[in-house]
């Protein structure tokens, strides 16, 4: 009973795990459990400042969730609306079926609009990677933050993205697969290919892995094409472009979870952990930022990377605590680094 209502108050917050979210909806397809969830329910009502309820409005309650998840059973909606009124305070409740109807493709990040255009979003979460599959076939995968949007008829292979996102692009010469940034589009045939498009970067980058695509940047109506091993960046404050050449699977090997650093600046791998980790590094001095580094990591945390940096560089760091809000979530982390004196 206490690990049942520690994850259904976990889900009514909106801070579950996919576990919880599977529990969660298992509790309220199981009808022997129904005697559990009465008193849950019973003791949330009685925490809101309602009267005591019977056993009849108990069970009323519950018929209405149970016809909610399962609505090919037999409705009691006549019945509920004698009680809609009375029981009003015990809202959130009513909202688990709707809840568990979406939950799935909440914690997934897929969101769909019901509009005559018929688009849906999948969204990474915040310090996570996610997998996606589009209609096509085309795969690939999203940084944390990242998200995708596409029609669903996909008659038009056409996506559009923030963040960043790797893409694993289904080969058809009858059609192009178009990616469409705030900055510019790349046209592709396929291939798999890198797309940085962060609205609070200074700047956007396309990175080729394998086959070839065209970019085309609308502020200077110009088309650059890129080979693998390829980087094209694009700086949103003079709206220029530049391309040069690199190895794309240190780039791109977020995907599996690594980070790979090969003779980068500092400001570069402050970026890149940056958009792994949510997390505003400032560094101070020009001679930090240029400072080079070659590592590779795996599953460390921010504070292990920066241990890691500083026994091997002149660097001190400071990691700020983060800031939490009224709702349970919390602040942008923060952390400084410093040329050691």
């Amino acid at each position: 009973m206490s690990s049942k209502r520690d994850k259904i108050t976990r889900f009514k917050s909106g801070r579950f795990s996919f576990n919880d979210y599977l529990s969660v909806a298992s509790y309220f397809k199981n009808e022997s459990l129904d005697d559990d969830l009465k008193q849950l329910l019973k003791e949330d009502w009685e925490k809101a400042g309602g009267e005591g309820m019977s056993n009849e409005e108990l069970e009323l309650l519950l018929d209405q969730l149970h016809d909610q998840i399962h609505p090919e059973e037999t409705s009691v909606v006549s019945r509920w609306n004698r009680f809609r009124e009375q029981f009003a305070r015990a809202a959130v409740w009513l909202l688990l079926p709707a809840l568990l109807f979406g939950a799935t493709l909440s914690y997934l990040g897929i969101k769909f609009y019901d509009d005559a255009d018929s688009w849906a979003e999948i969204h990474s979460p915040i310090g996570a990677r996610t997998k996606f599959h589009l209609p096509d076939g085309t795969e690939g995968w999203l940084n944390g933050g990242a998200v995708v949007k596409y029609p669903l008829d996909f008659k038009k292979r056409e996506v559009e993205v923030s963040g960043e996102v790797w893409f694993d692009v289904v080969h058809d010469e009858r059609k192009k697969f178009w990616v469409k940034t705030p900055f510019f589009d790349v046209e592709v045939l396929g291939t798999r290919f890198n797309v940085v498009a962060y609205d609070y970067e200074k700047t956007a980058e396309v990175i080729l892995e394998h086959g070839r695509v065209k970019v085309l940047c609308q502020a200077s109506n110009s088309e650059i094409d890129l080979v693998p091993d390829q980087q094209l960046i694009y700086n949103k404050q003079t709206r220029k472009m530049e391309k040069r050449n690199i190895d794309s699977k240190a780039y791109t090997s977020w995907k599996d979870g690594l980070l790979i650093f090969r003779n980068v600046p500092m400001a570069e791998l402050a970026k890149r952990l940056e958009r792994k980790y949510n997390t505003e590094i400032v560094l101070h001095g020009d001679k930090l930022k240029a400072l080079i580094f070659r590592a590779t990591f795996q599953d460390e945390s921010l504070e292990e990377i920066c241990s890691m940096l500083a026994s091997v560089a002149p660097i001190r760091y400071q990691v700020h605590k983060r800031a939490s809000q009224f709702d349970g979530t919390f602040d942008r982390g923060r952390v400084e680094i410093w040329l050691r004196e």
